[in-house]
């Protein structure tokens, strides 16, 4: 009795350790159609897109550069144009401020916008430009950014966008302008530089022409007159009144006086009383009566060996000198 009993103790006692290691039963228990069963996620579907209101027109972008050629350092336009069909159906569009599209070695400087409306064959068509300057400050490739615009029928609540594609910019070679090298000291130098020695110039050729002019002047012999060639003949022969030689004097008075008849009125000299004759001619007859007076008395120093006094050798020079200086009274006085 007692070995019974503990065999079913230990039986027992297998049976509990073997009901340890059987796995937990699942059970399904039917479920109600609303509910999600264990194990799954929740995930909401994705709102539609609002439709645009019938009356919204339809828009057109295009996009330019002003100028077409960009250079390094100098400020250019980049212009986005909205435009559209108007009607009478058409709604009022209304646009957010959109943002400035940016660019990696390219600086905005500033953006304005116009708007403008025109009529082509019974159309109305409405256009909005945005203006956006840039400072390009590298060269080489690069591009503005994708630029966003927002807009709605006036009164409505979703806004519509519309966008322009990234634009590729070809930034090309720094230029050099006169007005930038005017600004900088090393050009305003060099111009004053420039100017002083061009005025340096000028006066060294000035100086050397006037100098040139001067010598070649004093190259050229002048040209003296009948009246001063007489003259001169006329005071070299004062060097033998001086030294008493008297018939020489005379001559020499003559020789003066046959000078100036010949270059002055082509009087060629020759006997006393046809010399006096056209002498008269062409002066005057008181000068010919002392010119006449002369002649015989030089006649008688040379070949009578007379010996004149100083009264009679001053007589002789006077009338030697009325008779050169002739034309020289008559032009002072007026008269002969």
């Amino acid at each position: 009795m007692k070995k019974r009993g503990l065999v079913l103790a230990m039986m027992l006692m297998a049976g509990s350790g073997f009901a340890q290691q059987l796995p937990v039963p699942n059970l399904h228990l039917p479920q109600p159609g609303n509910t999600v069963q264990t194990g799954q996620t929740v995930s909401a579907a994705p709102a539609a897109p609002a439709a645009p209101p019938a009356n919204m027109p339809s828009l057109k972008l295009a996009a330019r550069l002003e100028p077409l050629e960009v250079h390094q350092g100098e400020i250019f336009d980049y212009l986005i144009e909205l435009s559209w069909p108007k009607s009478k159906e058409s709604c009022e569009l209304e646009f957010k401020p959109p943002l400035i599209p940016t660019g990696k070695t390219i600086k905005a400087v500033g953006s304005e916008f116009e708007s403008a409306n025109s009529v082509q064959a019974q159309t109305e068509e409405v256009k909005r430009i945005y203006r956006f300057k840039y400072f390009p400050m590298e060269q080489g490739k690069q591009s503005i950014a994708q630029a966003d615009f927002e807009y709605r029928c006036r009164g409505t609540e979703p806004y519509f966008k519309i966008s322009a594609p990234a634009f590729p910019v070809e930034v090309l070679k720094k230029r050099i302008h006169l007005r930038d090298l005017a600004r900088t000291i090393y050009f305003r130098v060099t111009l004053l530089a420039v100017l002083v020695a061009g005025i340096a110039f000028v006066l060294i050729v000035a100086v050397r022409s006037r100098r040139k002019k001067q010598v070649a002047a004093a190259a050229v012999p002048v040209e003296k007159t009948a009246e001063e060639k007489s003259l001169e003949l006329l005071k070299n022969a004062d060097q033998y009144r001086i030294a008493g030689r008297y018939p020489d004097y005379f001559l020499g008075m003559e020789q003066a006086l046959r000078c100036y008849l010949e270059e002055k009125y082509s009087i060629r000299w020759s006997g006393r009383e046809r010399l006096v004759e056209e002498v008269s001619k062409a002066t005057a007859p008181d000068l010919a009566s002392e010119l006449d007076q002369f002649l015989k008395f030089s006649d008688r120093v040379k070949f009578a060996g007379h010996e004149p006094l100083t009264p009679d050798l001053d007589r002789s020079y006077q009338a030697v000198r009325r008779v050169i200086e002739y034309k020289k009274i008559e032009i002072s006085g007026g008269k002969p």
